[in-house]
């Protein structure tokens, strides 16, 4: 039985040829990959799950054919996107956050905003968001950056180095930036090697598992799922979050709060 790392790398594998051709049917599928097309097929029967591909006449689709779906945007793009709301998003979270604090953060330029505005704070933050060596901060706050694979594009690191040094380590809160952010999907992200990240930082949380999103994320539905709402516990959002949604998150048991 294959392990559990060669089965992820697999599907990445089937993902990476899926958005590289736009279609392929399961006999392409198990030939590029030399495995067989049971296996093919109960790896899509995942990948459609998790939102990952989709599947049309017996092939694989990739997700970027689909207009509603958000791609992703390099972190330089996002840094001026909605940044005042970001900013404020960023203030109210620290009010979650209690001195001498353990906390998860992921990629993205939300977290970055809340890395920011915990200066002055006793707390140590673990991410695999490179870019916050960048982020001007008082001595009380301890950076600790995980190492991996570093992706250019979202400035994060990622992958098996990144995932050992998380199963080691337990955070009081977890705060997750994130593509998009849907009744029907979940927490969803644009980076499918993000998504093994973002789920062992909330399976090695004490506490809040906290979603920091401006309202334009609201509804959307990124490439990859990384949590169904029932693992998060607060979303920290902007006024502009439509009622209906903020009513059908609060519905679940999720506590939301307006910056």
């Amino acid at each position: 039985m294959a392990s559990n790392a060669a089965v992820f790398k697999r599907r990445l594998k089937i993902i990476e040829l899926v958005n590289r051709n736009g279609i392929l049917s399961v006999e392409d599928l198990s030939k590029a990959i030399d495995v067989s097309p049971i296996t093919i097929r109960r790896d899509l029967d995942h990948l459609v799950s998790e939102g990952s591909i989709l599947r049309k006449h017996g092939s694989a689709v990739s997700v970027t054919f689909d207009t509603d779906v958000t791609a992703e945007k390099s972190l330089n793009e996002k840094d001026v996107l909605n940044i005042e709301e970001k900013v404020r998003i960023a203030a109210k979270a620290t009010s979650l956050v209690s001195d001498d604090e353990l906390l998860f953060m992921n990629s993205g330029s939300t977290t970055l905003c809340f890395l920011s505005a915990l200066r002055g704070r006793h707390v140590k933050i673990i991410t695999n968001n490179a870019a916050a060596i960048r982020v001007e901060r008082t001595p009380e706050v301890e950076l600790m950056i995980l190492g991996g694979e570093y992706r250019e594009q979202s400035q994060s690191f990622v992958g098996e180095f990144a995932l050992s040094a998380l199963h080691s380590i337990y955070s009081d809160h977890t705060f997750l930036g994130t593509n998009g952010l849907s009744l029907d999907k979940g927490l969803t992200t644009s980076v499918y090697q993000e998504c093994s990240i973002n789920q062992a930082m909330i399976e090695h949380t004490h506490g809040n598992v906290v979603v920091l999103a401006d309202s334009s994320k609201l509804g959307k539905v990124a490439h990859f799922v990384s949590a169904s709402l029932d693992k998060i516990d607060i979303v920290i959002t902007d006024e502009g979050c439509p009622k209906d949604f903020r009513e059908g998150l609060e519905a679940m048991g999720i506590t939301v709060i307006l910056a």
